[in-house]
């Protein structure tokens, strides 16, 4: 009965403790995969919301006027030829997406010396503000595009930027510095949400990128539309996703998101997400050919731009070179898309001019996503106290205790207590001693009467032999004879008593 009552003891036990481990090991799975939830939060209502980054990237850059008179400015080896104007032409609109094209069709060039800064020279090439823009209005309100428009170089060629925190400060080749960045907002009181601009050459389309000022136009981003001056009026829609702090407790990983701070950046002080994949290209390209590509910012790095003989290294390496694996790049925590909700054509109204692109948020941003924790290391804690307790009923003060037997209460035992554990061991052996002794008496009341008068004789012996052992002593009453002299009595005998 015993035994079976220790196996069903066990059993319960060990069914216990394997729920418990698989409703941990669950939980604990859904900690790291998905601790958080993203919502809608109504209650939001901002005086002041950030107008989006607008990036004009021209198809053709520059012209063939252009590239004459700098040409001839610069004294140009081999004077100006056709082919000579259509690798100047090709050089201002190279790109990850032309490259190879480029290194191949101009493998053996020599309009340009090696030493050449390609970044100043397709620079110099292409359409200065001035002359890419004809007029722009913020607001409703006339605007001057040039302190509004700055020049950028990304990896989908050479670009003009309006509200993006990424353009070039100083002007290639120059000491000119264009100002530091400025936030601009709109207001709910505003007449208008929109920028409106006029550009002066219409011989190639305008692919146009409506994304987040912290973020920069890339391989990783794609043209909301390419503006062929069909079109008047752009209308976008904004989706912000914000982070609350509480997440901070969670890693990168579990959140799947990063805060500004979390992640440093060689190039850029601010963390994006593109900002990282740009950065993480240009250590691919400095691993495998030791420099980057003309269109990346090096300026306060160790990072050097490549010269025109180390184009063709670039393109042995362009898909190692552009591929992310090998970084951990994640979104920001605070994330913001923009779509276009509506496309207005030429003549849909009476403001409408040609060459002129109004771009406007469709409607007052009235509702934003938030991200927050879903299940915490509180409540991880909880739900394991909770399944422990109820499987095995276990608890914090009992895994308390069961370290302190084991631990402190052991240490004391041996260092502190070494005469309670001798003297336990001492009635351990008593015990031992004792149950021995009644099972032998009690094996001797049990001999069969028939030999009842063997042992009686030898008893009798023995109680002879007992009462020679010791002497009369006079007033110190009696005393035991030397070893030597007592007879050992028979086996059992000394049990008697």
């Amino acid at each position: 009965m015993i035994i079976f009552c220790r196996f069903l003891w066990f059993n319960c036990v060990a069914i216990g403790a394997v729920a418990t481990s698989v409703i941990i090991f669950s939980l604990w799975d859904k900690f790291q995969t998905n601790p958080t939830i993203t919502g809608l939060d109504t209650d939001f209502h901002n005086w002041e919301v950030p107008f989006p980054a607008i990036t004009l990237c021209q198809e053709e850059p520059t012209s063939n006027q252009k590239i004459e008179e700098y040409i001839q400015k610069q004294s140009v080896r081999n004077g100006s030829d056709d082919n000579q104007i259509e690798f100047f032409k090709d050089l201002t609109k190279l790109s990850y997406d032309s490259w190879a094209r480029f290194t191949t069709k101009y493998s053996t060039q020599g309009y340009i010396d090696f030493n050449t800064n390609l970044k100043d020279l397709v620079f110099n090439l292409t359409y200065k503000c001035e002359e890419t823009f004809e007029s722009c209005t913020w607001k409703s309100y006339p605007y001057n595009c040039c302190e509004g428009f700055f020049p950028v170089f990304t990896e989908n060629g050479f670009c003009y930027t309006f509200n993006s925190r990424h353009y070039e400060r100083k002007i290639p080749g120059t000491e000119s510095e264009l100002p530091d960045f400025g936030m601009h907002y709109i207001q709910e009181t505003d007449m208008k949400w929109s920028l409106k601009f006029k550009v002066k050459s219409m011989d190639s389309y305008f692919p146009i990128y409506i994304l987040n000022s912290e973020e920069v136009a890339g391989i990783d981003t794609q043209a909301q539309h390419v503006w062929d001056f069909s079109m008047e009026s752009m209308m976008f829609s904004v989706k912000q996703t914000y982070t609350t702090q509480d997440t901070a407790q969670l890693s990168i990983k579990q959140r799947r998101c990063a805060f500004p701070n979390e992640i440093k950046l060689k190039v850029n002080k601010i963390y994006s997400y593109t900002a990282c994949t740009r950065e993480c290209r240009m250590k691919n390209a400095m691993k495998l050919c030791s420099c980057v590509p003309f269109f990346y910012p090096v300026a306060g790095t160790s990072y050097r731009h490549c010269g025109i003989d180390e184009l063709p290294c670039i393109t042995s390496h362009l898909e190692k070179i552009k591929s992310i694996d090998e970084c951990s790049c994640y979104l920001g925590c605070s994330n913001t898309v923009y779509e276009i909700e509506k496309l207005n054509g030429m003549g849909s109204s009476q403001e409408g001019e040609e060459g002129a692109l109004e771009c406007q948020f469709v409607s007052w941003p009235m509702v934003r996503y938030k991200r927050e924790v879903l299940f915490g290391w509180v409540d991880l804690l909880v739900s394991f106290g909770g399944i422990a307790g109820l499987f095995l009923g276990f608890s914090l003060l009992s895994g308390v205790e069961i370290l302190y037997y084991f631990t402190i209460r052991a240490c004391c035992m041996v260092v502190k207590e070494r005469n309670d554990l001798r003297k336990m061991r001492f009635v351990e052996r008593s015990r031992q001693s004792t149950k021995k002794k009644h099972d032998v008496q009690r094996f001797v009341s049990k001999l069969a009467p028939m030999k009842a008068s063997k042992y009686a004789t030898d008893m009798n012996f023995a109680l002879q032999g007992i009462s020679n052992k010791i002497t009369p002593s006079g007033k110190e009453g009696y005393r035991l004879r030397r070893p030597a002299d007592i007879i050992k009595s028979p086996y059992g005998i000394e049990f008697l008593n």
